[in-house]
């Protein structure tokens, strides 16, 4: 039997932008000599996309989606307009017309293409963004009015390291929980 890991998180709140991007930094520098961080998250009322390099890249494959459910839908648009078609080859074809005819079918593809490209592109967003979920039980609300919230998951043994980096750059409140 598979043990399940128990995440472990330290949130720390900061009143300042700066106090935060210096602790992101920090903890970086910390994680570079002693990979003890698993991940960190920012938590923010408005974008701050100075901090991105410093975070790491975000890849979410959602322009996959999209493309993989517009070639599923042209794919299935052909299939069901020639599934119509031989639904009427008992009637014999006059006139040297065959019996499954691809001009007007692209009609119909291009509405299925855009059809099933809309879709998969919303289900994969429903899916990256973790729509619908709870707030988190550590979250504090003031993150949301005027504070950044720094979240860092990590192994409970390096608490203090991780814990004294946070205090260093003037955290308001640091909280640690265990999912």
């Amino acid at each position: 039997m598979r043990r399940i890991r128990k995440k472990h998180f330290l949130f720390a709140t900061y009143d300042d932008f700066e106090k935060a991007k210096d602790v992101i930094g920090a903890l970086n520098a910390l994680d570079d000599k002693e990979d003890i961080i698993d991940n960190i998250e920012l938590y923010s009322p408005i974008e701050h996309p100075e901090v991105e390099d410093l975070l790491g890249e975000f890849h979410q494959p959602i322009q996959r989606f999209s493309f993989f459910g517009g070639i599923t839908g042209t794919t299935l648009g052909f299939i069901f307009a020639a599934g119509v078609g031989q639904a009427m080859f008992t009637v014999q074809p006059q006139g040297g017309k065959s019996v499954i005819v691809f001009p007007p079918d692209i009609v119909i593809a291009y509405e299925m293409t855009i059809l099933l490209g809309v879709l998969s592109t919303v289900a994969a967003f429903l899916m990256y963004s973790g729509l619908p979920r709870r707030v988190k039980s550590y979250y504090d609300h003031q993150v949301g009015v005027d504070q950044i919230g720094v979240e860092v998951e990590t192994n409970p043994a390096n608490n203090e390291k991780i814990r004294a980096a946070l205090e260093a750059c003037g955290a308001v409140e640091v909280r640690e929980l265990t999912q």
